[in-house]
């Protein structure tokens, strides 16, 4: 008989720790560029780092599939409900699966001119001829 997954005492790990130290570095950076084009309203920059087939789970649910979906979105915001936000985007973990796929933990705290707001997020991070870029991403308010 099969042991259910509440029975099973030996669970595989799968994070490579501690993260490489220049992967860390570069992944910052790409997440810095999702700050800057936000905060330039500039959606090239916002979106520059995704894959052309990436999926992206916005705060209200909305799933965007692939780069052209998540940039005609973006511009759209940028230029009218969201163009007098900015946003801090700081990356809180780096967790690699491998040299190549890491999971990426972020929050995000915006200002908007009627109030202050937190959401946190998820990236899954691919590195393809030695760079890397978002492949997926989730964002959710904070309660």
């Amino acid at each position: 008989m099969q042991k259910s997954g509440a029975e099973m005492t030996e669970r595989p790990t799968v994070y490579q720790v501690p993260a490489d130290e220049q992967d860390v570095r570069e992944l910052e950076q790409l997440v810095a560029q999702i700050e800057i084009g936000f905060n330039r309203k500039d959606a090239a920059v916002l979106d520059g780092r995704f894959t052309a087939d990436a999926v992206l789970v916005v705060p209200d649910g909305t799933v965007l599939h692939g780069w052209d979906d998540l940039f005609t979105y973006h511009t759209a915001r940028l230029a009218g409900p969201i163009k007098d936000w900015t946003t801090r985007v700081n990356v809180l973990a780096v967790l690699p699966l491998r040299p190549d796929i890491a999971v990426v933990h972020l929050r995000q705290d915006t200002s908007t001119p009627q109030e202050t707001f937190s959401n946190r997020g998820t990236i899954v991070a691919v590195k393809k001829d030695n760079s890397w870029w978002i492949s997926a991403m989730h964002n959710t308010n904070v309660a």
